[in-house]
Formats: structure tokens, sequence, C-alpha cells
């Protein structure tokens, strides 16, 4: 029997604890019926159904579905309300689902999708940014709104359901958020108010977990270094890598749009460019857990320089099946249990100005593999596989072992120019929680993965790293065989400039100090869904997410180039 919202609301008040209501179709409740309580449907607190009420009148799409569950979560404190039509026989209908904090009733999240809504154009970054002010101002109220900074998108996506026929129906949406602000200073976290907009301008998805400010104790400025004294530790020689970029384009676009025009550079990158650094201290700061940074960037110093014979062998393949064969001789894996296929996901214009054929494959046991083909050559560039039933063994195999199987691979595999190159062993550590984390809830999340071994190979000109010529390549700690690699476009000789008549590092040092801005934000860490204790201040470089720059080796000029994010239709 559906169970109305209408009827629900009218009568909850009415009937006693372990009772859940079903009404009559009809714009009136006309019968109330007391049916036993299953694991489905729970009572809906009061508080809960007077913010439903409201919600339910800002957007009143959610009034024609009914409820199919509700229950309360006693661990994470989250009452869930799942809605939908009922009558559609396997087809695509209406749905939501909604979450709400049990102790207040507050909204936490919604996610609603109308079939009729269905759209795989996205709305344009204005209109998201106005359909979500609107919301958030019609939900938090003129007031409310104040405690957020201003919107700004992060890009879109979209989903996509298929009824019982397979037919396909898709949303498509644009994301914006909103950060917290204190004392005047956006909060960088994961608490902002976050929405998705679809190509009409209707929000369809809200999330939002406000942090309790209560007994929280904000610092201030007041005893924080300024930005300018602190751009004087961050830019320094030592912090300066010179480094070839054989096609450095004029912008990167994301999706990339066309064919981009391109030349070589040689250019100086500061090393600490992306980062959050402690405002009192500069060191950098693991925003997951607000603790200082232990672990050394891979890419400050090379473990190896070496020089091969590269024998510019090509993994070419044009369908699934060479893909499997290639790959089964690569990997030495017998592939015969594993379907390897293309990845079915719903076009888009991203997918169809995508350069990369991506297939995918699993079998029985859980293993599986990713791989990319370059369309235009059928050049196999990525393949990633993931042996389940080797997860759980021992790691027998060192990083001295592990490497001659790795230059193997590389010296086969690389292209002519790949004769010097610089070795980086990357190492990812596991993440420790820190003291403020409830080591209880932490054993949910973490996994003891073993630690595998990756290898970063950067061609070198003239002694000089190349930016856009690397290849990484994992070996497996158990077996000692390659389980992945990454490698680029074959090429026969280089087209680089003479690194001569270059400026010195404190030249471009110079550069940096003079054009680069530090912009003041505070960092709340979260480590797996925990808040910690208080945020903390904290300094990052201005407009990192929307350039890249460097300074020209030659010139000793700041170049800035932009980051286009190609997804307005």
């Amino acid at each position: 029997m559906k169970r109305s919202f209408t009827a629900l609301l009218l009568t909850a008040t009415l009937l006693p604890t372990g009772t859940v209501l079903a009404a009559e179709q009809g714009n009136t409740p006309t019968a109330v019926e007391q049916v036993a309580v299953t694991s489905e449907i729970a009572p809906i607190p009061p508080a809960i159904q007077k913010t439903m009420g409201k919600l339910f009148a800002l957007q009143p799409a959610f009034k024609q579905l009914h409820i199919q569950m509700s229950s309360p979560n006693e661990t994470s404190k989250i009452f869930s309300v799942s809605l939908a039509d009922d009558s559609n026989d396997g087809m695509i209908g209406p749905s939501a689902y909604l979450t709400f904090d049990m102790k207040t009733g507050e909204l936490r999240s919604f996610d609603l999708k109308i079939k009729e809504w269905a759209s795989e154009k996205k709305p344009s970054t204005a209109l998201a940014k106005e359909k979500a002010e609107q919301f958030l101002i019609s939900w938090l109220g003129a007031e409310g709104r104040k405690q957020f900074g201003e919107p700004t998108s992060t890009g879109s996506g979209s989903s996509t359901s298929y009824d019982k026929d397979q037919k396909p129906t898709t949303w498509a949406e644009r994301r914006v958020q909103f950060p917290l602000v204190l004392n005047n200073i956006p909060v960088s976290s994961r608490e902002f108010p976050c929405m998705e907009v679809d190509g009409a301008g209707h929000v369809v998805r809200f999330d939002y977990n406000p942090p309790n400010l209560k007994n929280i104790s904000v610092p201030t400025t007041d005893h924080i270094r300024s930005a300018e004294d602190m751009k004087k530790q961050l830019i320094t020689a030592d912090n300066l890598a010179l480094q070839y970029e054989e096609e450095q384009p004029e912008t990167y676009g994301y999706p990339q749009k066309g064919t981009q025009k391109t030349k070589p550079v040689l250019r100086y990158d500061l090393l600490n460019v992306y980062g959050t650094f402690d405002a009192q201290t500069g060191k950098p700061i693991n925003s997951m857990t607000g603790e200082e940074l232990k672990q050394a960037s891979p890419f400050l110093a090379p473990w190896k320089i070496v020089h091969i014979h590269p024998q510019g062998n090509k993994l070419i393949t044009h369908s699934e099946k060479e893909t499997a064969e290639i790959l089964s001789k690569v990997f030495d894996l017998d592939f015969s249990q594993m379907r390897i296929q293309k990845s079915d996901m719903p076009s888009s214009t991203s997918r169809e100005q995508d350069p990369y054929t991506h297939y995918y494959g699993s079998n029985q046991k859980d293993s599986s593999i990713n791989v990319s083909v370059e369309k235009a050559s059928g050049l196999i560039t990525n393949a990633s596989l993931d042996i389940n039933e080797e997860n759980n063994r021992p790691a027998t195999v060192s990083k001295e072992e592990a490497f001659p199987t790795a230059l193997a691979f590389i010296e086969k595999y690389s292209s002519p120019t790949a004769k010097e190159l610089e070795v980086h062993y990357m190492i990812f550590e596991e993440e420790q929680p820190p003291a403020w984390a409830d080591k209880e809830k932490n054993d949910t999340f973490l996994r003891n993965e073993r630690k595998n071994h990756h290898f970063l190979f950067q061609e070198r000109h003239e002694g000089i790293p190349i930016m856009d010529r690397s290849y990484i390549v994992t070996v497996d700690a158990v077996t000692g065989k390659v389980i992945s690699f990454s490698i680029v476009p074959y090429k026969e000789k280089l087209s680089l400039p003479v690194p001569e008549g270059i400026v010195s590092k404190e030249k471009a040092t110079e550069s940096f100090l003079q054009n680069k801005k530090l912009k003041l934000e505070y960092l709340w860490p979260s480590y797996f869904g925990q808040d910690g204790p208080a945020p903390i201040l904290t300094y990052r470089w201005e407009h990192f997410e929307n350039a890249i720059d460097y300074v020209d080796a030659f010139t000793g000029n700041y170049v800035k180039i932009p980051i286009e994010w190609n997804d307005e239709e």
C-alpha cells in the first residue's frame, strides 16, 4: 500500500509508538491503517516531519512520491527516508533519498530524480550559481546565508539509470558549493553546503553537514606571520626545479577541445606550489589530520639516474581480443577467465573528445583490470591490474629486487628518446590517524594494503628532466611481476632548446616573489568523516586551481598558463 507523505504528516502525531502510517490515495486522507513496524519503515520523528514539510513546500516535486523506506542509524545518528513512485512496473520513475540529523531533525542531504527532468544538457555556471543561491537563501534565510562566502562551481557530472528493457535515462548536473566563513576568512573543508543543479535550473541534490561551533576555539590572526614574510620562506632557490616541457600549451583545457597549439620551453617550477601551510610556522599541513606533513615529495631528488638502450616496442591493439592477448603476455597472466570490454558509460561531449578508448575487465575471483588506448594510434598507454587473490599474501620482494623488472619493462617499451632517465621511487605511506580521531571508527576505513613498488621514470635531455615524458611502472611486492604501467606516446626524436644563456635560480626566485600571492584560509581537518577539534589558520597559493605558472628560464619572465574547464554548453 502506498504511504503518501501528506497523509503521514497529518496523522503521525495521533498514532502510538510502534505503528506505521498508510493512507488511501487521494488529496485528503480518508482512512488510516495501522500496520506492524518493519525493518524498512520506521516512524518518522516530528522534528524530521517538520523539515520535510518545509522542503516539500519549497520543491513540490517531492509530493508526487511515496515513502518506500524510513530508517534510523544509531551509529551515524542519521535518519534516512527513501521515496519513489512505485507504479512504474520496472520502468524509470521519480525517486528521492533524504537524510536528516536524528537529534535536531535538520536536513543533511537530498537526491531527487524526476524522469521528466532527465537531460544530458548541463546548466551554465552562471545559472547553476544563481539557482543554488536562491535555494540557499530560501532554505536558511537571508541571515543564515551570511555565514557562507561566494559560490564556486567545482565541475559537472552525470548519472544514468536503466529500466527493465535496459533503456538508459541520463541526468546531467553542475556542482556548486559555498565556503563557510569565520572571522571573514573562508574555511577549507568538506563542511560547506554543496548542491547540484540540472540544465533547467532545478536543485536536484543538496549536501550539508554543518560543523558544531559550540565550545570551539577558532584561532585569530593575532599571532600569524604576514603573507609577504611567509612567501620569503616558501620561495627559495632550493625550492625551484629546472625542467623542460616539450609541448607547453597556451592554455590547459579540460576536456581538451581540438588541437592545442604548443611549443617547447625550459622553465623554472616552484616545487611546493600545491599545498597548505601553517600560518605561523610555514610547515606543510596534512589536510586530513591537521598535523605537519612529514612525507617528503618523491620528486625533490631522483633515486637513481640510468642510461638504457630503448627497444621501441609498441603495445598496439584494435580490439578487446587483441588487448587481452597483449596484456596477458605483458603481465604474464592467464586472461582466459577475464573478459575485457569497452567502457559502456553514456556518451557525452567530453567522452566524444576523449583521445583515449577505455577498457575494463574482471573475473569471478574479483580480480580486475583497467586499460586506456590512444585512439589515433591504438597504443596501450595505461593498464592497471588488481589481483584479489594476491592481496592478503605478505610482501617478499624488496625495492632493489623489483627495480630490474621495472627497468626491463621500460627498456622494452619506451621511445628511442628515453636514453637517459631519472628514477623516482614513489612511496605511499599508510595515513596514520590523528590523536583526536576515534580509533574504533578508524578501523572501518583503514585498509591494511600491501605496499607495492612504484617507479617513475622521467626522460632527460642535457641532464634536465622533461616533464611531459614520464613513465610509471608498478611491481607487485609478492610476485615480483609488473602489475601496472603508464607510458607516454611514442616518439622518434625530441625538439628542445639548448640550455644556454639561462637565468639563475636566484633571478627566477625574484620573479616568483614579485608575482605569486598567498591567501589566508581556515583548514578544518576531516579524517574519514571525523571532524578535527578546531580549524587551523593556513596559507595557500592564490589561483592554483585555475592556472599553472612558471618562470621562463631564458627570459626570467613570470608566465601564467590558464586552466579552462571546457564543460559549458
